[in-house]
């Protein structure tokens, strides 16, 4: 495969995986996602051969290239906020377990020593 028909290649499956982000489809983001990944992996592949025999990358191709890696970090910011968001949603559904009360049970954690809340002990 060319350089520019596995940078063609990477091309269609990001824009297949915004779509994906955009639909909320996540089998489908799945599937694309990985091709993506093997896409990407053939486009590494192609500039590999194409420095080895000394031929640099023509400037259109460079531009292509950089428009990709911005598209991947929207992706990727993206990704992260849709992560946090979800984990925000999950932990007001189900609160974690073992986390302590904001001023403690009281209770010490081992015998004779003061329990979270000694702020509020009397001092005698």
């Amino acid at each position: 495969m060319s350089l520019e028909e596995s940078l063609s290649a990477v091309e269609q499956l990001i824009e297949k995986v915004s779509a994906a982000l955009l639909a909320a489809d996540p089998q489908i983001l799945e599937k694309n996602s990985i091709a993506l990944r093997d896409a990407a992996a053939q486009f590494t592949y192609a500039l590999e051969q194409t420095a080895q025999r000394g031929l640099p990358v023509p400037a259109q191709l460079q531009q292509r290239v950089d428009a990709i890696r911005d598209a991947l970090a929207n992706h990727r910011e993206g990704l992260a906020r849709l992560s946090a968001n979800a984990d925000r949603q999950v932990a007001s559904l189900i609160p974690q377990s073992g986390t302590p009360a904001t001023y403690g049970d009281g209770r010490g954690t081992q015998p004779g020593k003061p329990g979270v809340a000694r702020i509020y002990k009397s001092a005698g």
